[in-house]
């Protein structure tokens, strides 16, 4: 090979543990050792952006056990989070959590929507483990002034419009105090409101909140509800505990009952192999996961008449370990359910080439080490923006499966405890406190305990690389970089010589100070503390959102090895940088290999 032609890396396949890291199919991979960093639109590789806290700081160690986000049919997004005994919502109103309800004996909660026909909107209903479900309307609106038996709230529309009840026992709290009101839900004023609201004297734009409303002893007296979901208006109830899924009638989750045989639209008994793990709605199937092997489907048969209709779980064909872990390991991706199974992967059910039937894939082959490695207790799944992200609490790591490009990127570590997404962006709930977090926000994660910024440790460690040959020394005395960087950001390359680093290993700063002679500026301006971080695409051309290209020949002294392992990496606060390239001109040594011969 010619002293001063490159061999040059560009093309980047993700990140791979399986496949041993010096017997790839080309350079380019990251692998083990590489975390907080991501590949991008670009096609480069780049350190992964930061979060901010969503709310007040937390206090003590409860981590938050159960979430959901509400989109209601009002056109409204409600956040919630459970810790400890409570359960709290985000309120607009405030840019900060509430109180919905305390003193919960356990709050790993599972929720689910359901349209209440007497009302005429929806409803959240959820369960935690007892013999109730749990039923709110998702009412808010904030105070204006209260007579001794009337509440008048802030704005036009009117109580119902906002979410209220009108019907049954009805309550509303409001700064800690509940009352129960019997009419005015369809103007600005409840009436009938007792106690009198004006001895409280709240105070004006106080969050007013409807009252989670308790059906006790639903199925039955000696339910253990810890599982729920909705298909075609119809609840499914079930028990970690009990083989048996309840089916409620349509549009009434208090109905259970069903004739012999059974007409449609009544409740149903499910009988499983196994107990419950997790319901899976998908299309027009109700799916449940059950023990640690097993995958259902109910199927309902109508009779020739129309009036009557069977109801049936069908086994679907999963080997050993193919069952959910839990019902936060399901998730959806576009038209697939996809779940940590207890072998454990991540797999995906749906129906695949045209296969009629609903089938299993595994997606996580390419980093099966890591998943044997890691626990995925209350591991939690969500799709976001072309990505799924699995958050591993056990572990403090956020895994993400490139669906678009079809490979893993690196993990992120961080407090990942459980996913939301909220107003078009992804949160992060933690698993060490009552916090939330707000991802893609800078370069820096953020610490309550401290208030100051964090760095991020980021490593991009590629694949071995012998220059496609293997039993030849070869050498080099230039190693090529180029990228994108921050003004702020120093990148430390660093070149490992033989497995492990046996052959020493060689340390080079990237500098992005403009005074660098590899720098070529920005026409912008551009300073980390003057420009919004995260407001481009990583990824993008050269300049565009301020990036400074860098272009940089470190020379080196000749040192022959069999095989060489390329790593860039910073540990900072508010660093930025991406990869694009890498590469060296390298030469074969002209010997006879005599130190591998016997």
């Amino acid at each position: 090979m010619a002293q001063n032609n490159f061999n040059i890396v560009n093309n980047f396949g993700g990140y791979r543990t399986k496949t041993d890291e010096t017997n790839m199919d080309a350079d380019g991979y990251l692998v083990s050792g590489s975390q907080n960093v991501v590949s991008t639109d670009g096609d480069t590789v780049a350190i992964r952006q930061g979060y901010t806290m969503l709310g007040s700081a937390g206090s003590g160690t409860n981590p938050i056990e159960s979430s959901y986000e509400w989109y209601t049919h009002r056109n409204t997004e409600i956040m919630l989070r459970s810790y400890d005994d409570e359960l709290e919502f985000y309120d607009e109103n405030t840019s900060d959590w509430a109180r919905l309800a305390d003193g919960w004996s356990a709050v790993d909660f599972d929720f689910t929507e359901y349209w209440d026909t007497t009302e005429g909107q929806d409803a959240l209903l959820f369960v935690s483990g007892d013999a109730n479900i749990y039923y709110w309307s998702g009412g808010l609106a904030t105070f204006a002034s209260a007579t001794s038996n009337t509440i008048t709230l802030q704005g036009s529309a009117s109580w119902s419009e906002l979410g209220f009840l009108v019907a049954g026992t009805r309550q509303v709290n409001i700064e800690g105090t509940t009352y129960t009101y019997t009419g005015g839900e369809t103007t600005t004023t409840l009436t009938g409101v007792t106690p009198d609201p004006s001895v409280a004297a709240h105070a004006v734009g106080a969050t007013v909140v409807q009252t989670v409303r308790t059906t006790a002893n639903t199925p039955s007296a000696s339910a253990v509800n810890d599982r729920i979901s909705v298909l075609d208006n119809q609840v499914y109830i079930g028990s970690l505990t009990n083989r048996q899924v309840l089916k409620s009638a349509v549009d009434d989750y208090t109905d259970y009952t069903f004739s012999s045989p059974r007409l449609v639209g009544e409740g149903a008994l499910l009988t499983l192999d196994s107990t419950l793990t997790a319901f899976a709605p998908q299309e027009q199937v109700m799916n449940m996961s059950a023990g640690k092997d097993f995958w259902y489907s109910v199927v309902f048969q109508l009779s020739d008449d129309l009036t009557q209709e069977s109801a049936t779980v069908e086994r679907l064909k999963t080997s050993s370990g193919q069952g959910t872990i839990s019902q936060s390991a399901v998730g959806y991706m576009k038209n697939y359910i996809a779940f940590i199974s207890n072998e454990p992967t991540l797999d995906i059910l749906g129906r695949i080439e045209n296969i009629d039937t609903t089938q299993s894939k595994p997606l996580s082959d390419p980093i099966k080490p890591d998943f044997d490695e890691y626990d995925f207790t209350s591991a939690h799944v969500k799709y976001y923006k072309g990505n799924l992200y699995t958050a591993v609490p056990n572990e403090s790591r956020l895994l993400t499966y490139n669906v678009e490009k079809g490979f893993w990127e690196p993990p992120w570590i961080l407090p990942a405890g459980r996913l939301a997404i909220y107003g078009g962006d992804l949160y992060l709930h933690s698993n060490a406190t009552n916090e939330t977090y707000k991802l893609f926000q800078g370069y820096s994660d953020y610490s309550s305990a401290e208030d100051a910024a964090l760095p991020i440790s980021a490593i991009a460690r590629f694949n071995f690389s012998n220059s496609g040959v293997r039993a030849t020394k070869k050498g080099h005395t230039e190693w090529y970089s180029e990228g994108y960087v921050s003004p702020n950001t120093d990148i430390e390359m660093t070149l490992y010589y033989d497995y492990a680093g046996s052959g020493g290993s060689v340390n080079k700063t990237i500098a992005g100070d403009l005074t660098q002679a590899s720098i070529f500026a920005s026409t912008e301006d551009w300073y980390l503390g003057k420009h919004k971080l995260g407001a481009g695409k990583l990824g993008g051309s050269g300049a565009t959102g301020g990036k400074n290209k860098f272009r940089v020949i470190h020379e080196m002294p000749l040192n022959y090895y069999f095989e060489i392992q390329p790593q860039y990496s910073s540990y900072d606060v508010d660093q930025f940088w991406e990869v694009l390239a890498y590469g060296s001109n390298s030469q074969a040594a002209n010997d006879d290999r005599s130190e591998i011969k016997q």
